[in-house]
């Protein structure tokens, strides 16, 4: 099966002020009427993972679908686990069907503190739309003990 993601022609792209002393920086996109990509470069510790969640969580509005693009991180701390879970909490509040695209150092994290896999995680940008578009899915498992 194979996807073709395109940006829908009326979408707009929007990136976060930035700073000289930030070290990451977040965009948005639509990728059609109902799924909006957030992509997030450069550096997420725990100065600033904070402002990822708040990203994304203005960048929702009346999207049902979200694509989170981590592969252009360079860094990502322990703190940047805590915002993927509230992330998913915020997104299962509002019912909206999300996935992260993890690049390298999201992926070490998330095999330290996600073994069981209870996050939503794609490996491409296509897989993840695949998977938002599937419908929705149970943000919240319980994961079971070792």
């Amino acid at each position: 099966m194979e996807f073709i993601v395109s940006i829908a022609p009326n979408s707009v792209l929007r990136a976060a002020p930035r700073s000289r002393r930030e070290r990451a920086n977040f965009t948005s996109c639509l990728i059609n009427a109902s799924t909006v990509m957030v992509a997030a470069g450069g550096e997420v510790d725990a100065c600033n993972a904070h402002e990822l969640a708040e990203y994304v969580e203005c960048s929702l509005e009346a999207a049902t679908r979200l694509v989170v693009d981590l592969r252009d991180l360079q860094f990502f701390g322990t703190q940047g686990f805590s915002t993927l879970h509230k992330i998913n909490v915020t997104c299962s509040g509002s019912a909206v069907n999300w996935v992260v695209i993890p690049g390298r150092e999201v992926d070490r994290l998330l095999r330290i503190c996600d073994p069981g896999g209870g996050l939503p995680v794609a490996t491409t940008l296509e897989t993840a739309v695949a998977a938002v578009v599937q419908g929705p899915r149970s943000h919240l498992r319980m994961i079971p003990r070792s």
